[in-house]
């Protein structure tokens, strides 16, 4: 039985299908370590499993995912925002019936968004709660205004770390500043990639012997994806490795981390404000700082 026919039978049984929408926003301190790629796999594994996902592309006017997921939207989110297109209107569907709100490709007004454009963003977004099951935001790297606005508006983040010492130092520094400004308290942290878990292990110690000694937030060990031939082959096919080499290492460690997030998720009792409702309530939070101040 693989990962995918594990999480079909949890959802089968009710333990996740009943769980309400989840928002989880995935970042990195640094780029070019995975987060895209690994976003659209989690996607595709759970899509696969019978939820009903949707990625937002919000790394805005760069617009990764579509070629990740190997497809050409003829709308993006610029077009949601100034040309009155509905959120049905901007989703364009991905393997295997993942849809996705495309960020739009070298589109420069969509780099640094007004509190009138994240209004009326919202507001598209809200018949999303009843559409979907999960909700995965592709953020920016770093700590810019647009990846805290997206990152603080869900519930937890996903944070990617490579090996590489600069990587850490980016990751410290995007744990810091997205908990203490965005208010975001949970990262579950991706290694990638690395040889084997206890390596993976080693270098989530060192992450988390710092955020430890210096932040509040909680850092866990969501999982690791090893270094793997098949997945750059399934780059450069434009289709997610999960699809392409399900059998493949780098897709069997994305399934595990699929099936803990989601099994995470459904045996959480904390009362969940769940889906846009916490995005409105960032907004809020937002607009009311920038009043007092």
């Amino acid at each position: 039985m693989d990962q995918a026919d594990s999480l079909r039978q949890l959802a089968a049984s009710g333990k996740i299908a009943k769980a309400p929408l989840r928002v989880y926003a995935v970042t990195s301190g640094k780029g070019g370590v995975g987060k895209t790629n690994i976003t659209a796999n989690l996607a595709t594994v759970a899509a696969r499993a019978g939820k009903r996902v949707l990625i937002i592309d919000a790394d805005l006017g760069l617009a990764n995912v579509e070629i990740v997921l190997g497809v050409k939207p003829r709308y993006h989110l610029g077009d949601l925002l100034d040309k009155g297109l509905s959120i049905e209107d901007v989703l364009v569907e991905g393997p295997p019936g993942v849809k996705l709100l495309p960020a739009g490709s070298g589109v420069q007004g969509l780099t640094q968004l007004s509190d009138e454009r994240k209004m009326r963003f919202l507001q598209a977004l809200d018949p999303i709660e009843e559409m979907f099951d999960l909700v995965l935001i592709d953020s920016g790297a770093g700590i810019g205004e647009n990846v805290l606005f997206f990152v603080g508006a869900a519930e937890e983040a996903i944070l990617v770390v490579s090996p590489e010492p600069t990587s850490l130092v980016d990751a410290y520094a995007t744990v810091k500043v997205l908990s203490q400004q965005a208010g975001v308290r949970t990262f579950n942290v991706i290694i990638n990639p690395v040889v084997d878990e206890l390596a993976a292990r080693g270098i989530f110690h060192k992450l988390t012997a710092v955020t430890g000694k210096f932040l509040e937030a909680r850092v866990k060990h969501l999982g690791y994806i090893p270094r793997d031939e098949n997945l750059h082959r399934a780059i450069m096919a434009q289709r997610p490795v999960c699809e392409m080499f399900p059998s493949s290492p780098s897709a069997r460690a994305i399934a595990v981390i699929a099936e803990r997030l989601l099994g995470d998720a459904a045996k959480s009792t904390a009362p969940v404000q769940g889906g846009m409702k916490v995005m409105w309530q960032r907004l809020f939070r937002e607009s009311q700082a920038a009043a007092v101040g």
